[in-house]
């Protein structure tokens, strides 16, 4: 057997030997896989799984796994339930979109109803909850065309989960989830499932595990400091919640620790600390002293990573790079519809100039921008200004709307090939390389983004391997 720290094996032992379900903290670069690996290869003769929060994650824990624990995705489990069932279906991720054109009609705005039915969804709500819908569109700043819109979309929840649950010829990324939660379709039963990333979940996904363990253990991993996805959903709260979850079963819970990280250095660890209240971590015996600086110039270099809160500044970054003649991609591709989406909404005539263009998309934004402070939404305004600075940015590289629409596409659609990695900071949860350069740390931490604000802050700090830079001022923390 592979020798650990104490910590590792204090986790390993209770994995082999006790019959509790486990919680374990892990802070940032701390071996959280390599210790949940191990443990799975010491649960002896069980039935068990591995929760895996993407499918990349899960193909490449399989080959470190034993070959009797299946590594999976949520939506693996959730569409092989519903395939179980003898439900005959297949994917299509407009069917939610076809509901409510079908319901609504074509005019009906559908990008805010789809987030609200997705949220409902997430946390297990029943269509007729009307006061804990209306909770869900203030707490998730979701902005609908009027307030009657909003009515009618309220209104409409019921009959669209009912849609949703009776059209299974068709299912959604959604409905992987919450179809066979919904219709009670026999899940698989495991006698120990092991989950990474329990900050991020919400009600449905630990709905999920509950009922794939019915009896079972469960062996819980997560950082509350890493809970940065609660603008799609996941409760801040989630591993708590998942406790209080558990508490109802025979079994016990026990609780342990991962603090020591192997990856960051003494001088970046010392900046992450600043952004924890409790569970501080520490060094690795043998980590070097590492680098952090404040107000660095921006010359990032072959395997570097730019980090930043927001998209704009990555967008700056790229044209700077690329007029250097320098490799460089901005990691992911979930921007290029929305940029375009907010092009075409001003106009769909791509010969029109950029100029008249520009006047017309700032007449819009400050309409709306005025109407979300007032309507204290401070991350759907930031959001808006951050759309309006990354297509500031295409406009001044173009003459026309199709010009825009050309340059969003070759920005944010490249093949993720290049020498330097631009990301930000929510993409780039679980990556790390030697050098970091965050970005735009002025805007760092948003001083009523409350606590996830911070936490945004500590995930990228904790991405470094050597050198932190921050291309700005230190960033503050928010109390």
């Amino acid at each position: 057997m592979i020798k650990g720290t104490q910590e590792q094996e204090d986790i390993w032992n209770a994995i082999e030997n006790s019959d509790a379900h486990i919680f374990v903290n892990a802070s940032a670069g701390t071996g959280k896989t390599f210790t949940i690996v191990e443990g799975a290869k010491r649960i002896g003769n069980q039935k068990a799984a591995f929760l895996a929060f993407n499918k990349s994650i899960a193909t490449e824990l399989q080959e470190r796994l034993p070959e009797d624990v299946e590594a999976k995705t949520f939506h693996a489990f959730g569409f092989a339930a519903i395939r179980n069932a003898g439900v005959k279906t297949k994917v299509n991720n407009y069917k939610l979109n076809n509901i409510i054109k079908d319901l609504l009609g074509e005019d009906y705005h559908i990008a805010p109803l789809k987030k609200l039915v997705s949220l409902v969804k997430g946390s297990m709500l029943e269509g007729n909850n009307k006061k804990e819908i209306n909770k869900l569109i203030d707490e998730y700043n979701i902005q609908f065309e009027s307030i009657r819109e909003e009515e009618i979309a309220v209104q409409s929840i019921p009959a669209i989960l009912t849609l949703c649950k009776t059209q299974t010829h068709h299912i959604d990324f959604d409905d992987m989830i919450w179809l066979p939660l919904v219709s009670d379709y026999p899940l698989p039963h495991y006698d120990i499932m092991f989950v990474d990333e329990a900050q991020d979940f919400n009600e449905m996904q630990r709905e999920l595990i509950s009922r794939c363990i019915n009896g079972g253990r469960c062996i819980i991993v997560g950082d509350k400091y890493q809970a940065i996805y609660g603008f799609r959903g996941a409760d801040s709260n989630s591993i708590s919640m998942f406790r209080d979850k558990l508490s109802n079963s025979s079994r016990d819970i026990e609780y342990y620790s991962l603090t020591i990280t192997w990856r960051c250095p003494k001088s970046v660890v010392e900046e992450a600390n600043r952004y924890l209240d409790s569970n501080r971590f520490v060094c690795s015996h043998d980590a070097i002293d590492g680098t952090v600086i404040v107000d660095a110039p921006f010359n990032p270099q072959r395997n570097d990573m730019v980090l930043c809160r927001y998209n704009a500044p990555l967008v700056g970054a790229f044209y700077d790079l690329i007029s250097q003649g320098k490799s460089a991609y901005i990691l992911g591709r979930d921007m290029t519809k929305g940029l375009i989406t907010s092009v075409e909404k001003i106009t769909k005539n791509k010969h029109m100039g950029t100029q008249e263009f520009w006047a017309l998309f700032m007449k819009d934004f400050e309409f709306k921008h005025a109407k979300l402070l007032e309507q204290n939404k401070v991350n759907q305004a930031l959001t808006l200004e951050d759309k309006r600075d990354c297509i500031s940015i295409f406009v001044e590289k173009t003459t026309t709307v199709g010009g825009i629409i050309e340059e969003i596409k070759r920005v944010f659609d490249g093949n993720d090939k290049g020498e330097i990695m631009l990301s930000t900071v929510h993409k780039a949860k679980g990556l790390e390389a030697d050098n970091v350069y965050i970005l735009a740390t002025d805007r760092m931490p948003h001083p009523k983004g409350g606590h996830e604000e911070n936490n945004i802050c500590y995930v990228a700090i904790t991405r470094a391997k050597k050198t932190l830079l921050y291309v700005g001022p230190r960033p503050g923390i928010n109390y």
